[in-house]
């Protein structure tokens, strides 16, 4: 088991990467970096316009960094009050993103979305599940 203290770094830490990450977004894919996962998208949807592409994901982004300031924010509240229900309150929020985003990229065979959501998913997971038993009723 891992203290509390100890997740609520890891989890905060987490939502920092996704708030940063969400504002570079919009500027990263006109990156070198974002050619392949383009290519891959490309190729799932060959009629579709790149720049429209680049747009769609780009604007997520801000999306994207809200979520991990919201996320900040109740990882804040559950690990001060540790309720029961604010522990299923994070678990909630991680599956619904987890388990719809990734079912939808499956869908339409975006295979990337499938390494990288599992990794982000195990990686917000894991802590809680590690210290479910700090959290009362």
């Amino acid at each position: 088991m891992i203290k509390p203290a100890l997740a609520e770094k890891w989890l905060k830490a987490l939502s920092i990467i996704h708030i940063v990450g969400g504002l570079l977004l919009p500027i990263l894919v006109f990156s070198h970096w974002s050619d392949s996962y383009f290519a891959q998208i490309a190729q799932q949807f060959p009629d579709s316009n790149p720049e429209s592409l680049r747009f769609l994901i780009g604007i997520f982004g801000p999306t994207l960094a809200s979520w991990g300031l919201l996320f900040y924010f109740a990882v804040s509240k559950a690990f001060e009050s540790l309720k029961q229900k604010d522990w299923w309150f994070l678990v909630a929020a991680i599956l619904i993103w987890g388990v719809l985003d990734t079912s939808y990229s499956l869908y339409f065979n975006i295979q990337a979305h499938l390494y990288l959501n599992g990794f982000v998913i195990l990686s917000l997971l894991l802590p809680l599940m590690f210290t479910r038993k700090y959290f009362l009723k």
